[in-house]
């Protein structure tokens, strides 16, 4: 591989003097391709180029291509450490670490990457020293403190872990995470009396967290010391009508064996909008998972399902769990699975799988949508609803051809005017994009916007595409002008219409937009954040540019070219 690699160094920097005639000339271009210092650079550059892109295989060829002119860099040892690192290589990782702070003990970045490896090596001692090394050249570092005491942890020297703790509440001050991680080590060490300290520690030094003060009840329960628990839920509750000390105080009376207190708990916890849905779901599905025949517990967990339904009367789960008391009264099997079993013996019951296939819908289960929606077709050939059905999970489920057949039939077979014609065409354009036939995608949403002219999500797609296409700007100008107009404070539209202004050109009105959207954007958008960076270098703010360009690191990966745009501080097509 190495002779391959400088083989085509030479390739590429005989490219840049082929127009050599001379003698002369011939000797000054064999001196600059035998400078081993320009084939040091060029290596160099195109392993931090694939490094960057996280082509970690290239990168390590052309890596130890520079390590091999020159075996004492640190940087290149500390990258290649790295490299081997991600890809589990310990071995190798340990190895290059070594040989990188033998030369090199003074860099931060290459101890800390040494304490790392070493602590996942389990090799608990040379990671204890690195990170003392670390913590004693930036003795303000407070991560540095934080993973020496998980090499304590780690290597089970637990009471070396809390000393480190109470050092760091000394120098820093306060931390709700370390007060939590003392108090699981002192459980481990079987000292609930310092647990509690710590705890109590806790909810004094935090007194408006109501979930300090919980975590501190569910601790008494844990250890037994019901009474204690009880006194502090109910405290919650009557001082700030606390929905999840409702939850605790149902646990307490739970395992004192008080179903009817318990029961009453529930309910207050259950009607306390401060307890989200999903909570209250998972309750009721263990009870149900562990409910008994007993007639009477039945009825209260049914009064529980109604609360449920009465709060969060669109919510799927909710509706689930409603339908197997209803249906199944007495039965803890869900509504779908008690519907799937009517079908397996009545294959002709239309309102069947209408009904499962809408549960389907509402759980975004998209595999039984699929599943259901297919076998359904084979009975009911000539209604609509499940051919969209289909095509609409197949779309979701990225099986886009599949999804394009049953769209076209089901369209085929749709009466005129029918509601169901925009949503039909709305997936069957979007399948058609995403399986590259822009033509036919582009057809379906021009006749979507010609029966539904305001279809805002349409309209935000097509511009958008038109603007990656960079055709028919104008028209993409017009239709994204509309969604903006309809919705003026959507981050989305408004990103898609300066997007569109960008790629015309009309760089100060695009920044006009996009720095309205990133106000207005509440998702932290990646795409949205480096469409901000581009426009603002092309307005000559280069250095916002690159702030923007950055940010998105830190939100997630960004775009194909988001890191050779930091690395060269230019906009990249």
């Amino acid at each position: 591989m190495t002779n391959k690699l400088y083989k085509y160094c030479l390739l590429f920097f005989s490219a840049l003097v082929c127009y050599v005639t001379s003698a002369q000339e011939q000797i000054e271009v064999e001196s600059i391709l035998n400078d081993s210092e320009v084939s040091y650079k060029f290596n160099l550059f195109e392993a931090d180029r694939y490094f960057l892109q996280n082509n970690l295989d290239l990168a390590e060829n052309y890596y130890q291509l520079c390590l091999h002119m020159k075996p004492d860099n640190p940087f290149i040892l500390y990258r290649l450490a790295s490299i081997y690192l991600n890809s589990n290589n310990l071995a190798d990782a340990e190895y290059y670490i070594d040989k990188c702070i033998a030369l090199d003990n003074s860099n931060e970045w290459y101890l800390y990457l040494a304490g790392n490896i070493y602590s996942i090596s389990k090799k608990y001692q040379k990671a204890e020293s690195i990170f003392k090394l670390l913590i004693d050249k930036n003795p303000n570092e407070f991560d540095f403190y934080i993973c020496l005491s998980d090499v304590y942890i780690q290597d089970n020297q637990l009471k070396k872990a809390v000393k480190v703790y109470d050092f760091v509440e000394k120098k820093f001050g306060i931390d709700e995470t370390i007060l939590i991680q003392k108090k699981n080590i002192y459980l481990k060490l079987n000292n609930q009396k310092k647990a509690e300290s710590e705890l109590i520690k806790l909810v004094e030094s935090f007194p408006d967290e109501l979930q300090f003060r919980r975590i501190l009840a569910d601790f008494y329960l844990q250890i037994g010391n019901v009474n204690k628990s009880i006194s502090i839920f109910q405290d919650m509750v009557d001082k700030y009508s606390d929905g999840y000390s409702h939850l605790g105080l149902a646990s307490c009376y739970q395992s004192l064996g008080k179903k009817d207190f318990f029961y009453d708990e529930l309910e207050a916890g259950f009607s306390s909008s401060s307890v989200p849905c999903d909570v209250k779901v998972g309750i009721i599905v263990d009870i149900l998972s562990n409910l008994t025949s007993n007639n009477e517990e039945f009825e209260r967990v049914f009064k529980l399902s109604e609360i449920l339904l009465k709060n969060y009367p669109d919510n799927p789960d909710v509706n689930t769990i409603y339908a197997d008391f209803q249906m199944n009264k007495g039965n803890i099997d869900i509504a779908r699975l008690a519907l799937e079993n009517v079908i397996q013996y009545r294959k002709d019951k239309y309102p069947i799988w209408e009904h499962i296939m809408l549960i389907d819908n509402q759980l975004n289960d998209w595999i039984s949508l699929f599943k259901h929606s297919t076998e359904a077709i084979e009975y009911f050939p000539n209604i609509p609803l499940f051919y969209f059905f289909n095509g609409f999970s197949g779309f979701q489920l990225s099986k886009y051809e599949q999804a394009t057949k049953s769209l076209e039939l089901g369209l085929n077979i749709l009466p005129k005017n029918d509601k169901l014609q925009s949503e039909f065409l709305t997936f069957l354009g979007e399948s058609y994009y995403n399986l590259g036939d822009k033509s036919k995608a582009y057809d379906c949403f021009d006749k979507l916007i010609s029966i539904d002219p305001n279809n805002i999500m349409v309209l935000n797609n097509y511009s958008y595409y038109l603007s990656l296409d960079k055709t028919n700007l104008d028209r993409a100008k017009s239709m994204s002008y509309s969604t903006i107009v309809m919705e003026p404070e959507n981050p989305t539209y408004l990103d898609t219409y300066a997007w569109i202004l960008f790629e015309m050109k009309s760089y100060s009105e695009s920044l006009k937009y996009i720095k309205k959207a990133v106000e207005l954007d509440k998702t932290r958008s990646e795409i949205l954040i480096e469409h901000y960076g581009d426009i603002l270098y092309f307005n000559g703010d280069v250095d916002g540019a690159l702030e923007q360009w950055k940010r998105v690191k830190t939100l997630g990966k960004g775009g194909d070219k988001i890191d050779e745009k930091i690395e060269s501080k230019k906009y990249v097509e």
